[in-house]
């Protein structure tokens, strides 16, 4: 995951436009099989048409007398769907989504094939073969790739457009037939209308297994979209590593109490600074600066939770568990000051001098804000305690202030550290042992 700042988007369109996507892939998988299908059914046929001894001679002279109306079928119905398969892929490309009305009648033109198949078998077997013609299982076989539709509308459709279709051909051919041979059970209407039953029921299990798998494709969809929402909530910036945690833990964005480290960081004597440049000038000259700050917090293993001007707070700790929070938080200060150093050296930048305060404790983290804007926000005493240590690096000529808790989690033999001993603060009810660090 980039840097860049993200669009707030309308997430219910969003969940929609994924949904109807993931429907166009499955309906294309559908109609890839019954392409494939119809073209390995033509070889099928044709072998028999013309290889020896698979089929009877007399048989052979009617079906090689078919074959040219039967490969023209088998033919035409995988042309069909390979051009759906295009016009599904177009419409994927695009973002568009198919009219209902058109899918109600792709269906009805592909459950009608097997009636087609019916008729022309009548013609090949006559009317009393036909009537156990295999044929008829073709039926089942449409109506279970109807799933992958993932509408129940569109299943229970294509049930009822089998179960008529196969009831309307089996009234006409057993009509055909003579009274001696309507009289066998198995061509009975009562046992052709069970036939048709059958086929309805069946496509009445097909929409349940369908409304179960668009059940489970819609919850991926909204977990994966809640996870993507909850990657954008923690501010513009985020690292790569807590972005893949974010994405493969579960995160509370609910009120939760966690043990975290805060920074402050404030540029130092920025309001004299901008007052004197152009706009374009002051904006490209905090960029340059933040660049690299939120990179560097990045890469220790923080978030920025908030900017402030010319400055900003970050979290270590928060919302992704982090044990080495303090020694995180500190390395990332050092970093800042040691990046800032070397471009003031090389002039690359106004003289800049900043204050940084760091400070552990328990805060309740969690989302503020309404229905229509929420944010991720740190409230505790932590906060106000590392914002007091960020202001009081200008009363002790210091870069980073460090307070008793972040120290004591820090290696003991850490040098540099001076104890500045327990120092009043604005707005704590105690004095605060403080250390500068830099």
């Amino acid at each position: 995951m980039s840097n860049a700042a993200v669009k707030i988007l309308d997430w219910g369109q969003i969940y929609q436009e994924s949904l109807g996507t993931e429907i166009l892939r499955s309906e294309r998988r559908r109609v890839t099989i019954l392409a494939g299908l119809f073209a390995f059914a033509a070889c099928v046929y044709s072998f028999l048409a013309f290889v020896p001894g698979p089929l009877t001679p007399e048989f052979r002279v009617r079906f090689h007398a078919q074959w040219p109306w039967i490969i023209s079928l088998y033919g035409a119905v995988a042309a069909y769907e390979w051009a759906l398969r295009a016009a599904i892929g177009w419409l994927i490309e695009h973002r568009r989504q198919p009219n209902i009305a058109l899918r109600f009648v792709n269906a009805f033109v592909e459950t009608s094939i097997p009636t087609v198949m019916l008729f022309m078998a009548v013609s090949l077997m006559g009317p009393r073969d036909a009537l156990g013609s295999p044929a008829f299982l073709l039926y089942f076989f449409f109506i279970l790739l109807s799933i992958l539709r993932l509408d129940v509308r569109l299943c229970l459709f294509t049930g009822l457009v089998a179960a008529v279709e196969h009831f309307i051909f089996m009234y006409v051919v057993i009509g055909t037939l003579e009274p001696e041979v309507q009289s066998s059970f198995w061509r009975t209407p009562v046992f052709n209308i069970s036939r048709s039953l059958i086929l309805f029921v069946a496509g009445l299990v097909a929409a349940l297994v369908t409304r179960e798998i668009r059940r489970q494709v819609e919850l991926s969809l909204r977990t994966v979209q809640d996870r993507d929402r909850a990657v954008r909530i923690f501010g513009q910036y985020v690292s790569p590593q807590i972005a893949e945690k974010l994405l493969h833990q579960p995160v509370d964005l609910g009120g939760e109490l966690r043990n975290v480290c805060v920074m402050f960081l404030d540029i130092r004597n920025f309001s004299s600074y901008a007052a004197g440049e152009r706009p374009e000038a002051v904006m490209a000259y905090l960029n340059t600066l933040f660049d690299f700050m939120i990179d560097v917090v990045n890469e220790h293993h923080g978030i920025v939770n908030k900017f402030l001007g010319d400055g900003f707070m970050a979290v270590y700790g928060a919302p992704i568990e982090d044990a080495e929070r303090c020694a995180h938080a500190v390395g990332a200060s050092l970093e800042i000051l040691e990046r800032l150093d070397r471009l003031n050296a090389a002039g690359k930048i106004h003289p800049t001098r900043v204050g940084i305060g760091l400070h552990m404790g328990e805060a309740v983290t969690g989302n503020v804000g309404s229905n229509d804007r929420k944010e991720y926000t740190i409230i505790g005493d932590v906060v106000n305690l590392a914002s007091r240590l960020e202001q009081a690096t200008k009363d002790f000529q210091a870069r980073l202030l460090i307070s008793e808790a972040v120290r004591r989690s820090l290696d003991a033999a850490m040098s540099g550290v001076e104890d500045l001993g327990p120092v009043p603060l604005k707005g704590q009810p105690n004095p605060a042992r403080i250390f500068k660090v830099a």
